[in-house]
């Protein structure tokens, strides 16, 4: 077999490979004879079609069927002879039959950038440091009690923190929006950050009062409609509801499936924050890695055949979240070059560095996404049964341990913050 190889881009090669006609005529006279000692024709004993029948019958197909093999199995074996690492194979054609006879064909293929010795001995990052206070647990309760929060009606102006009944009708180009009927919503004051015009015109209203104001709906208002569109609204509270509070006693800690008081569940708090806190941390540290390797490496070609594939997986992934048409190609295209980026970075480093997963850094993962479910030792089970989730896990363990390497060699200074200050709150 003869291999050249000729560069068309910064990763693309053309690969020509040719075959001995000799290796071809004799696969192609292997597969004859296997298929004359099985075909069945009429007129002739089981094994005893003559093979020149054999040949005007089957010759053509068959060798169709062996040229197709060989150069699937001969581009492989080029390929590594080549020491080539290929990002993906865009075409694979035979061409015209040689003076020789033998036989011929080129591939297209993108192969990976040639990445230098990566040194991060210079990278400058910054890693927080919080920890939890008595007072983060006390607003964590606060948070659970709005979640309990109970309302009823009373006589009076509405205020923040009431829950307003209202209906409005619309007049947007001269037409009632909805067409009959109005729209209902209930608002609670002060929890509509997107929608403070509404807030403003209804804040002071009471019970049976109507009013009609010009507002402005946001862009990703509930009623298409009505999204992003300025309007003439005549609004009518039905009814004021103000909020209602539960006490932080045993019996609000029971609400919450806990059984030792409010002592436990203060406890549980600290201990969901601390695991809030550390995931945080790491998702800092993380993102700050990668865009300084993303910085660095800003130039660096990636394969088009990767960005298209993770171009696809971006789209499956939103239309699942969404349950929407994912966006076009084009607006993914600049995030999938950097994802494919960023891989091949830290693929890079792990390879480099002679760093592999840690099985025991898998199975702490595991039971840490399992901690989550009421049913944990079903859960580590499942991953355990399930190759695609053990890849994500594994995957998700080797980047996390290229950050960590990248950390012991950077130069790393500690921030002390908040924990809100952490947590962008």
């Amino acid at each position: 077999m003869q291999v050249s190889v000729e560069k068309t881009g910064d990763l693309e090669r053309r690969m020509t490979v040719q075959v001995p006609a000799e290796n071809i005529d004799s696969q192609v006279s292997g597969r004859l004879d296997e298929l004359r000692r099985q075909v069945r024709l009429k007129g002739f004993r089981p094994g005893r079609v003559p093979m020149k029948i054999i040949r005007q019958r089957y010759g053509d197909q068959v060798r169709e069927e062996v040229l197709q093999q060989v150069m699937q199995s001969s581009l492989q074996e080029a390929i590594g002879e080549q020491e080539l690492r290929v990002a993906g194979v865009s075409s694979l054609q035979p061409t015209p039959q040689s003076d020789s006879g033998d036989f011929e064909f080129t591939a297209e293929l993108e192969v990976f950038p040639e990445i230098p010795e990566l040194d991060v001995a210079d990278m400058q990052v910054e890693r927080p440091e919080a920890e939890i206070t008595d007072a983060d647990v006390d607003d964590m309760i606060e948070t659970l009690r709005e979640q309990r929060r109970t309302f009823s009606e009373v006589e009076r102006a509405a205020e923040d923190g009431d829950r307003v009944r209202l209906g409005y009708v619309a007049e947007l180009d001269g037409e009632r929006v909805p067409e009959q009927g109005e729209h209902e919503i209930a608002p609670v004051l002060g929890e509509l950050a997107a929608f403070k015009e509404l807030e403003d015109a209804v804040r002071g209203m009471s019970a049976g009062e109507e009013k009609e104001v010009e507002l402005t709906f946001p862009a990703n208002y509930r009623h298409e409609g009505l999204a992003g569109k300025t309007a003439q609204v005549k609004l009518a509270v039905k009814a004021v509801d103000a909020a209602e509070l539960p006490e932080v006693d045993d019996a609000f800690a029971e609400a919450f499936g806990i059984e030792g008081g409010v002592d436990e569940l203060r406890d549980g708090v600290r201990k969901n924050l601390e695991r809030e806190m550390r995931q945080a941390v790491s998702n800092r540290l993380r993102q700050t890695v990668t865009d300084g390797l993303g910085e660095r490496f800003a130039d660096m070609p990636v394969p088009a055949s990767s960005v298209e594939q993770e171009i696809r997986e971006l789209q499956g992934q939103l239309q699942q979240q969404t349950g929407q048409q994912p966006p076009p190609a084009e607006k993914l295209r600049g995030t999938a070059e950097q994802r494919v980026r960023l891989g091949m970075l830290l693929g890079e480093l792990a390879r480099q560095n002679g760093i592999s997963v840690d099985p025991a850094r898998v199975q702490a993962r595991i039971e840490e996404i399992a901690e989550t479910y009421d049913q944990p030792s079903e859960v580590i089970e499942l991953y355990r049964s399930e190759a695609r989730l053990m890849d994500q896990v594994e995957n998700m363990v080797l980047e996390d341990q290229v950050i960590d390497w990248v950390l012991e060699n950077a130069k790393v200074e500690n921030k002390s913050m908040s924990f809100k200050e952490l947590m962008g709150r």
